[in-house]
């Protein structure tokens, strides 16, 4: 059986989107985006202007879960993240800087760096958040399947970023 640090890289491998959670002073505030594995985190292009985006800007926290939603209920399983979050700059060199720190699994041939990079600044509303995360969680499937109980079993974030790694 894998350990409950080896079943968080795995959904966090094979997926592709985090649902983010803020709040601001309209009260909570949950959306879907889709994510890019860095060391010890995730990033995620967003609007500025969006109110995630507005939200990470004032407090530098949000909060996300990562799931199959295809999952058969018994089956199901996720990880939830505490964040610390930050809007990146948007210069070439901070943009360059995210980008090149990818994981194997998002990283793109180094000869396509520069396009990317030149995207990303020619939207001048996205930014790109980096999602560092303090804290990670992963579905107790023993209570789930025993009792029917929804509960969480923490994780070692840095083993779980070293099995990403690779």
């Amino acid at each position: 059986m894998s350990s409950p640090e080896q079943r968080a890289a795995a959904i966090l491998a094979s997926q592709r989107f985090v649902v983010i959670g803020t709040t601001d002073a309209d009260g909570p505030w949950t959306a879907a985006a889709q994510y890019r594995l860095l060391p010890r985190g995730l990033y995620v292009e967003s609007d500025r202007g969006s109110r995630h985006a507005r939200a990470i800007a004032v407090s530098g926290m949000a909060s996300g879960v990562v799931y199959d939603s295809s999952a058969a209920v018994a089956d199901a399983d996720g990880v939830q993240l505490a964040f610390s979050a930050r809007q990146v700059d948007a210069t070439e060199p901070a943009v360059r800087a995210v980008l090149a720190a990818r994981l194997p699994r998002d990283a793109g041939p180094a000869a396509e760096l520069d396009a990317e990079v030149a995207a990303v600044l020619a939207v001048r509303t996205k930014h790109l958040y980096v999602l560092e995360v303090e804290r990670a969680y992963v579905f107790d499937r023993d209570a789930w399947r025993s009792r029917g109980t929804d509960a969480r079993i923490e994780v070692d974030v840095d083993a779980v970023w070293q099995v990403l790694a690779g």
